[in-house]
């Protein structure tokens, strides 16, 4: 018993050493949070083109937009409402994208390309962080400085040391170019997120389930959604407790789990244009105060909802306020009572 005390004190501290890489949001949600159901609309077609993909917050809320059908990545900074900075040289229908803490940003180049790119913070090209085998709706860095890519058309999400120049990549689930639905098989996986403990999380699109992977685990676990029925899920995101937020594409809303199970977060009643509405939705991103930043794929806009009563007295952060995660894209025209990680 000791010893088991002993390990999780040596483990917390572990994370805790390790908790300046974070680069994502985390924030620290009340049990029964609450986002407003009519929307902002933060960016429109005319910004963003049409079909935005993938869509990353960071700590200090610099938003990043994969302009997929343009081929560029649009970068808004320091609260600014229009895009301050434009990322296009040699990007083709970019979708994943994720952005660490030093600046560097990490963006799907795989359509055509099949890498992963990396723009550093000041430079004005990109050099190749991994070669893949298809496009990475799914980009992810993790606190180990893992870079993740979920290869869509493969079926497999793969691993790769950013302090390792070779291109030397591991699978860490699914199996390369094999699509199933059983434990150890993906069917077009999409959205993903690693969490403290490097459990990798799957939005399983053709599959309809978000498949969770211990940390060097092949064999996965569906996390149960109760009566919610997800039909193709793209993103899957978690906050400060564990609890789970997923863009529900085909139902074209946002679910997420809370102490009593899942709940519909945005997006209740149904497809549409509104600002209560989405349509074919991709993927979401907290921002450091909890509010989530969503593509609204269909609806060819970046949708912001805001949360109204958020009970954050304390966030997992480098920055003064809370933290941000991945997105990913691709191009389409009750229960028990405590479901988390």
């Amino acid at each position: 018993m000791i010893s088991f005390v002993f390990y999780n004190i040596w483990s917390l501290l572990m994370i805790i050493e390790q908790i300046s890489g974070i680069s994502y949001n985390l924030p620290k949600l009340c049990a029964n949070a609450t986002w407003n159901p009519s929307a902002i609309t933060f960016a429109n077609s005319i910004t963003v083109g049409n079909y935005p993909h993938g869509i990353f917050v960071n700590t200090i809320n610099n938003v990043y937009v994969a302009d997929h059908m343009n081929g560029r990545i649009l970068i808004w900074l320091n609260d600014s409402t229009i895009p301050t900075k434009i990322l296009s040289g040699g990007l083709n229908s970019p979708t994943g994208i994720f952005s660490r803490e030093n600046g560097d940003i990490y963006i799907d180049n795989g359509y055509v390309n099949y890498r992963i790119d990396k723009w550093g913070s000041n430079s004005t090209s990109s050099v190749p962080a991994m070669y893949t085998c298809s496009f990475c709706t799914g980009v992810f860095v993790d606190i180990n400085d893992m870079l993740y890519c979920a290869m869509f058309n493969y079926h497999q999400v793969i691993s790769k040391s950013l302090n390792q120049y070779l291109n030397i990549w591991s699978t860490v689930a699914g199996k390369s170019n094999v699509s199933g639905s059983t434990s150890t098989t993906l069917n077009n996986p999409c959205g993903i997120f690693v969490d403290l403990y490097l459990n990798l999380y799957v939005a399983d699109f053709l599959n309809n389930r978000i498949q969770k992977f211990s940390s060097g685990q092949l064999n996965g676990t569906t996390i149960s959604t109760g009566s919610f029925i997800l039909d193709h899920p793209s993103s899957v995101i978690l906050d400060a407790d564990g609890y789970f937020f997923i863009v529900d594409m085909y139902n074209h809303r946002i679910v997420g789990s809370g102490l009593y199970g899942f709940r519909c977060i945005a997006a209740c009643s149904g497809s549409g244009s509104s600002s209560t509405q989405l349509y074919f939705p991709q993927a979401l991103s907290f921002d450091s105060y909890g509010n989530i930043f969503l593509s609204d794929q269909g609806n060819h806009r970046i949708q912001k909802f805001l949360v109204t009563n958020t009970c954050i007295n304390s966030t997992i952060s480098t920055q003064s306020t809370p933290l941000s995660t991945m997105a990913s894209g691709i191009n389409f025209t009750g229960t028990s009572s405590s479901t988390r990680m």
